[in-house]
C-alpha cells in the first residue's frame, strides 16, 4: 500500500513541474528570464497580487534562476542542465544581474544588465507588441 502512496505522490510530483524548454512555452507564453548576481545586496524579487495579475494578462511566464534553485510562476521547470545552457546562451557570461523577455515567437525581445526588472518599462515594451496590441482589441471586442 506504501508503494502506490509514493508512485501516486511521484506522479502528482512530475505533473506539478512539467520540465519543459522555451520551445514548448513558443506562441504560448512570453517568458522573461532572470538571472541574478547572489553577491549584489540590490537584488530583490517579490511579485504581489497587482502584479501578478499584469503578469497574467500578458500572458507572461518568469523563470528566476539563482544558483541551483527556480522561481517560477507558472507548473514549469526546466532541467538543471538546460538551465545552464540558458544562463550562458541569455546572460553572456555577465558577472551582474539580466533578464531577457523572450515574445511568443521565440525571439529575444529586450535583454537588461546589471539593473533590477522594471515591470513599468517591461509591460510598455509588451503592449507596444503586434501581437499583444491584437490580443488587447479581442479582448476590448469580448466586453462591449
Amino acid at each position: 500500500m506504501n508503494w502506490i502512496v509514493l508512485i501516486a505522490f511521484l506522479w502528482l510530483s512530475a505533473l506539478m513541474n512539467e520540465v519543459i524548454t522555451l520551445e514548448d512555452l513558443k506562441w504560448k507564453n512570453r517568458v522573461l528570464l532572470v538571472f541574478p548576481n547572489m553577491e549584489e545586496n540590490s537584488f530583490e524579487w517579490e511579485v504581489n497580487d497587482s502584479l501578478a495579475t499584469e503578469i497574467e494578462e500578458r500572458d507572461l511566464v518568469y523563470f528566476l534562476m539563482a544558483d541551483t534553485s527556480l522561481q517560477t510562476n507558472s507548473v514549469y521547470s526546466f532541467s538543471p542542465e538546460y538551465q545552464k545552457e540558458l544562463l550562458k546562451r541569455y546572460a553572456l557570461g555577465s558577472k551582474k544581474s539580466c533578464y531577457v523577455l523572450i515574445g511568443k515567437d521565440g525571439g529575444s525581445k529586450v535583454r537588461k544588465e546589471g539593473e533590477m526588472v522594471n515591470w513599468e518599462e517591461l509591460f510598455a515594451t509588451i503592449d507596444a507588441m503586434p501581437m499583444r496590441q491584437r490580443e488587447m482589441r479581442s479582448s476590448d471586442k469580448f466586453f462591449e
